[in-house]
């Protein structure tokens, strides 16, 4: 007896109804916005960057999502970044799981206005 299994996805177009265009906020291997301050989407971007933020926190320093990318409407392709020490060093999040970048994000990550409005109650890092 054979038993198929598929995998769908829905197709995501090449441009949005408000003809967005494809764009990478934050790299997997980097602690900051991809785009420039004058750039479309930068206020996003650095919002997204205060997400790793409360992630990483959240956590206890374990894991927080990354590669911020696609559209303002529609972000794709995330990749989980964790701690060496989630799951006994086995990678179960693909290539792109870089330990090392949980490891120094206390360190590289620039906080933002977003990260230091005391209502969070965050750790304001370097």
């Amino acid at each position: 007896m054979f038993l198929a299994v598929y995998l769908l996805e829905e197709q995501v177009m090449s441009g949005t109804p408000n003809d967005q265009t494809f764009t990478k906020f934050i790299h997997n291997k980097d602690y900051r916005p991809s785009l420039n301050e004058d750039e479309y989407s930068y206020d996003l971007a650095i919002f997204l960057s205060f997400t790793q933020h409360i992630q990483y926190e959240k956590t206890e320093g374990l894991a927080f999502i990354s590669d911020y990318q696609g559209s303002t409407e529609l972000l794709t392709n995330l990749q989980i970044l964790t701690h060496h020490l989630v799951n006994e060093g086995i990678d179960f999040f693909s290539d792109g799981n870089i330990a090392s970048v949980v490891d120094e994000f206390k360190a590289r990550h620039l906080c933002n206005h977003y990260c230091k409005w005391p209502g969070f109650g965050l750790e304001v890092y370097a």
